[in-house]
């Protein structure tokens, strides 16, 4: 085992030239019954400081098999103090296998250009289209007063398979993009002349939103009343990362109106290289214990609703014929069964949240409340125009979260 394990440095050393060979490999064992691709880890600076025989500095980190492949990866720095705080890694594995991966400690130069295969984007509508930084969430609730000032009404985030935007105002909504290319395309959507509501070779925005909670946009629900969370008295967006494995946005609400109280509640987004879904952190500052998150999925054109159990996850889900143009969309949130409580249907009509298939999910002090919203449009996949095809996928994606 010593001479094997002198080896397979050695071999690692001599294609990493310039590297400093670990001293112990990293396992990751795939324990579902299928093969699962685009898995993404996520460890600590701390983490990884272990598996090297020296401390990393200000070094960044390549991940390697045992052959010397490639892992692509990214070193996130998420507090903004100039030193990186998580490494983000993607592995593919056959059902049942375990690889044991390197790591190897490197200047930020040598990493490295992975394909890019997440994006976000919050810019301007007008020339030079420049990102926005510091701009509040707008007081508005319609689409003419945020449609003059930002590009796709507010900031979008994207990967390979799926696109999404959030309306920067206080109606608050989720919308998605279907994409039909795996590049990254929403720097350059809505402007220069390009409509996202018509068909592009890319693809277009493929849901009706209203005043639903649409892709999964929030509430909070209190004495069996539910509030939008949009208006507020300030609302802040704040870009955090993007690259091969992931891209990180927040979105932050501070004195949120909530019947006779007020909360500070920041929203957390990432998306995955390889996911048809997103993710989210939801915290909620000013908890008193009686409070749940709410999310859901529009039913304007899809009334009826099925729900799951994969793994560890209560999923909701609607499939059919709800897109843009009539086109079969399946929608999905997927709850940690640990904090789901339940599902209902938001009125058809009226004031406040409408034609929304309603989750509601519970809240701890200093914990986050998660979930994942996943997409599946038929012109991205045909196979998306069957709903068991998509019930496949949806549990295939709790099963690559619960592994």
């Amino acid at each position: 085992m010593q001479v094997r394990s002198i080896f397979i440095l050695a071999f690692i050393t001599a294609l990493m030239a310039g590297c400093k060979a670990p001293q112990s490999g990293f396992e990751v064992t795939n324990k579902v019954d299928e093969p699962v691709q685009d898995k993404a880890i996520v460890l600590t600076y701390e983490d990884v400081n272990q598996y090297l025989p020296g401390d990393i500095g200000s070094n960044y980190i390549v991940v390697v098999d045992a052959d010397g492949n490639h892992m692509p990866s990214q070193c996130d720095d998420l507090d903004k103090d100039g030193n990186w705080d998580e490494l983000a890694f993607l592995v593919d594995l056959a059902k049942g296998e375990t690889k044991k991966l390197y790591f190897n400690s490197v200047p930020k130069s040598e990493v490295p250009d992975y394909p890019k295969r997440t994006n976000v984007r919050f810019g301007y509508k007008d020339e030079p289209y420049v990102e926005v930084t510091d701009e509040a969430r707008l007081k508005s609730t319609d689409s003419p007063t945020i449609s003059e000032v930002f590009q796709m009404e507010g900031p979008a985030w994207e990967n390979d398979k799926v696109g999404f935007r959030n309306y920067y105002d206080a109606r608050n909504g989720i919308d998605i993009y279907g994409k039909r290319t795996e590049e990254m395309v929403l720097d350059s959507a809505g402007i220069r002349g390009q409509n996202y509501h018509e068909m592009d070779d890319w693809g277009m925005d493929i849901l009706k939103v209203g005043n639903s909670l649409g892709a999964g946009a929030i509430g909070i629900r209190l004495n069996d009343k539910v509030t939008r969370v949009g208006e507020c008295e300030k609302g802040t967006y704040e870009f955090v990362t993007e690259g091969p494995v992931r891209a990180i946005l927040k979105l932050n609400y501070f004195g949120v109106p909530v019947e006779n109280r007020t909360y500070d509640i920041t929203h957390r987004i990432a998306i995955y290289a390889g996911d048809l879904f997103y993710r989210s952190e939801v915290y909620v500052e000013g908890l008193q214990g009686d409070e749940e998150l709410v999310t859901g999925i529009v039913n304007m054109n899809q009334k009826n609703a099925f729900e799951m159990q994969e793994g560890d996850f209560n999923i909701l889900a609607s499939h059919g014929s709800q897109a843009y143009l009539g086109e079969n969309l399946g929608m999905a949130v997927l709850v940690p069964g640990g904090s789901f409580v339940e599902t209902w249907k938001a009125p058809e009509e009226g004031e406040g949240i409408v034609e929304t298939h309603m989750v509601a999910i519970g809240l701890s002090a200093g914990q986050p409340a998660r979930y994942y919203f996943l997409s599946g449009w038929e012109y991205q996949d045909e196979g998306f125009k069957n709903e068991k095809y998509f019930r496949d996928q949806v549990a295939h994606a709790a099963k690559k979260l619960s592994n």
